[in-house]
């Protein structure tokens, strides 16, 4: 038990949800939303993105799942589509210091990812902490394991597993309009070149009771991605969805 709780204490915060968007009041909270849209005529496209979240919070910790998932089509044929599942656990007696452990399982087909497993601790330190605004920043350590379609010639092994470092930084203001935005920056730890950065920004506008509107942007960098993936990547979506 010591050996867990001095790793929690010296390892940092990674995810690949915007993980502080999702943290409520005591008690249970959650929310869900969708989003699709298409395009009739010359080129038939459809796509659809879904994301929802459950939280409770008690006096001593706070117990996190998210999911999300994406599904596309063009001519009647899917060509992309992802999933994530990420389960959290944050201890909260102190309210500057707050270790964590968490799991999580993905997949995106766009950038030939068959599947990600990972698992990994960390700490998140809170700078300020208000009813309304929250800054924290994070650091962790994690081991994924992942499997990968990749095309002829390409020198990525088809499975991999490894060990990364991330750190990360957080804003997340609620009052009429919510804004929360996270930013990570993680590297491999036998190989420092090999860094992701990540990004994630969403909107909330409360519409009527608890229905709710929701802009994001997610921003994407990877260094060393399988060959026909580029580098970068980003998206910008809307949602409608009800929270409660």
């Amino acid at each position: 038990m010591r050996a867990l709780w001095f790793l929690l204490a010296v390892t940092p915060l990674w995810a690949q949800v915007n993980i502080e968007h999702y943290r409520g009041k005591e008690g249970v909270t959650g929310g869900a939303r969708l989003s699709l849209h298409s395009n009739i005529g010359n080129v038939d496209v459809v796509k659809s993105d879904g994301a929802g979240n459950v939280t409770v919070n008690t006096q001593t910790g706070t117990y996190l799942t998210v999911f999300k998932g994406g599904i596309g089509f063009l001519g009647g044929k899917r060509f992309a589509n992802s999933g994530v599942l990420h389960m959290r656990y944050t201890h909260t007696s102190n309210p500057r210091w707050q270790p964590e452990i968490f799991a999580q399982g993905d997949y995106a087909k766009s950038r030939r990812l068959d599947q990600r497993t990972l698992l990994g601790a960390g700490l998140r330190r809170v700078w300020r902490s208000e009813e309304e605004v929250t800054f924290s920043l994070g650091s962790s350590l994690m081991w994924e394991r992942e499997a990968l379609s990749l095309v002829a010639g390409d020198p990525h092994p088809s499975n991999a597993s490894i060990g990364r470092s991330s750190t990360y930084v957080n804003m997340h203001i609620s009052r009429r309009l919510g804004l929360a935005v996270t930013a990570y920056y993680q590297f491999a730890l036998t190989d420092p070149g090999d860094v992701r950065l990540l990004g994630t920004g969403e909107l909330t506008t409360p519409l009527w009771g608890p229905l709710r509107q929701t802009t994001t942007i997610d921003f994407r960098t990877d260094s060393a991605p399988p060959l026909g993936v580029k580098k970068t990547d980003a998206k910008l979506s809307t949602s409608f969805g009800v929270a409660f």
